[in-house]
């Protein structure tokens, strides 16, 4: 019996570079091609205050570049759905792709371009309870909610000290809570020592949050002495991990959670393809999110051609 599921050549979860890219060039071959995304066009992209390292802008916002990115995959129809991936399974030759919203999607290929999704700091205590009350992910969607006030961040690698930057030019003063090392670029870390509205602490570890509805104080170990900073938000920038929690098949990853392919962007399963971030590779740039994007489709092209 027929069924009546939404039928498409290829089905791409995950709307950042990689999947846009290969987006793009599906599409300009004529494959009928949809990208699912549960957030926003562009992923990570799109929360990025400032990118200097992508070639041909000497400097754009993420947001701009995300949206330059799905205007091109939208000009060359392709489609889009916003909706969230519960699960993936492959019947015979078919993957089957069940949405949140309970419809079910066909495809005979599938690309997963989903990215990675921010580490939680759950050892601070009521880290959760001041979760979209103070606590936030993402500096250039919240940061202009606490102009003029006092905040924080967690972290010593690029995010962390390049949205510092950002939020220096709105709020009153930025503290940087680095635990270990910074690993930020020299660079970068310059900018946020010529800053005055930047303090760096180093060894430095937040202990407990404290405030009545909304943040209002962390409780911090700085160099073994215990401070009390007066912070009316807090964004975590201490890592990633992979947005894999879809996939049943856990062979599929590796002991990290990151999905396993091969040069060209294949895993195990015929037909399934994996890009950007979400794989196992060394180094996670926009540049080579592209690029992966850019293989899969490729090859993918070659079989429907």
């Amino acid at each position: 019996m027929e069924n009546n599921y939404e039928k498409y050549d290829t089905i791409i979860i995950g709307a950042g570079p990689a999947g846009l890219t290969a987006a793009l060039y599906l599409a300009r071959n004529n494959v009928n091609v949809l990208v699912i995304e549960s957030y926003m066009p562009g992923g990570k992209l799109a929360e990025q205050s400032e990118i200097s390292n992508y070639p041909g802008f000497s400097k754009i916002s993420g947001a701009d570049l995300a949206i330059s990115f799905y205007k091109q995959a939208k000009d060359n129809d392709v489609k889009f759905l916003f909706d969230k991936v519960i699960s993936l399974e492959k019947t015979k030759d078919i993957f089957l792709i069940t949405l949140g919203s309970s419809k079910i999607l066909q495809s005979k290929y599938v690309i997963i371009a989903t990215g990675m999704q921010n580490l939680v700091p759950s050892e601070i205590i009521n880290i959760d309870t001041f979760n979209h009350k103070g606590v936030s992910y993402c500096a250039i969607c919240d940061g202009p909610v606490y102009k003029d006030k006092v905040c924080g961040i967690i972290g010593g690698g690029n995010s962390a000290f390049e949205e510092s930057l950002f939020l220096a030019s709105i709020a009153s003063k930025v503290y940087i809570f680095v635990r270990d090392k910074i690993i930020a670029e020299k660079k970068i870390v310059d900018a946020v020592y010529k800053n005055k509205k930047i303090k760096v602490l180093l060894n430095s570890t937040i202990k407990k949050l404290e405030g009545t509805n909304f943040l209002q104080k962390a409780i911090v170990n700085v160099d073994g002495q215990e401070q009390t900073f007066e912070l009316s938000a807090l964004f975590p920038y201490i890592g990633f991990k992979p947005a894999t929690s879809f996939i049943k098949d856990k062979s599929l990853l590796n002991e990290r959670g990151f999905i396993i392919v091969d040069e060209n962007m294949k895993t195990k399963i015929p037909n399934l393809f994996a890009t950007g971030d979400v794989i196992v590779k060394s180094i996670r740039q926009i540049t080579t999110a592209t690029n992966d994007g850019t293989i899969a489709a490729k090859i993918i092209n070659t079989r429907i051609s």
